[in-house]
């Protein structure tokens, strides 16, 4: 075990999200956004107008390739969530992008991440027909990059200044996962 590992993993409940999740998906999301503007490429202040219900539809069934996963606390609030969203063109229905990785600060450093990354690619597996995993990742943020590093994602490429936020470029490290051949 390492430093940046939890000695104990946090005790969350993770499931799919639903329409009456939306009002703290948005609330979590709203916050990630703000706390957190290198890590995302949507930006607090186009996201934090946007209604609730407007996420809904990012809330489908894990076996459709497109869902989001929910971490719940003991006291039943949402502390993090993970996407993921299956292409819809034909010849790349094989590939899905994780998206929109978000744990709560007082949640943070305790292994929920993990535990969504986890289930994520577990969910995934079981799609049938999908066969890649892709993601993109803020390279300087090391933490991040390692724990997708540990589920078993490699990074094949770098987009140089992918984002900018306050004047300031940021690189994205692409990463993929094969699920199956």
């Amino acid at each position: 075990m390492n430093a940046h590992t939890p000695a104990v993993a946090r005790a969350v409940l993770i499931r799919p999200l639903v329409a009456s999740d939306a009002v703290a998906y948005k609330a979590l999301r709203d916050e990630a956004l703000r706390t957190a503007p290198d890590a995302f490429t949507s930006d607090y202040e186009s996201s934090v107008g946007r209604d609730a219900s407007e996420y809904v539809a990012r809330f489908g069934a894990p076996e459709s390739g497109q869902f989001f996963l929910g971490a719940f606390d003991a006291a039943g609030q949402l502390v993090g969530c993970l996407g993921c969203e299956r292409e819809q063109r034909t010849k790349q229905r094989h590939l899905a992008t994780l998206v929109g990785m978000m744990v709560a600060p007082q949640a943070q450093r305790q292994g929920v991440g993990q535990q969504l990354v986890a289930a994520c690619v577990e969910a995934a597996g079981r799609v049938p027909g999908l066969t890649q995993l892709v993601l993109t990742a803020t390279a300087s943020n090391t933490h991040v990059v390692r724990l997708y590093e540990q589920a078993g994602f490699r990074a094949w490429g770098l987009l140089p200044h992918a984002i900018v936020v306050d004047g300031v470029g940021f690189d994205k490290l692409h990463m993929v996962r094969v699920l199956h051949d």
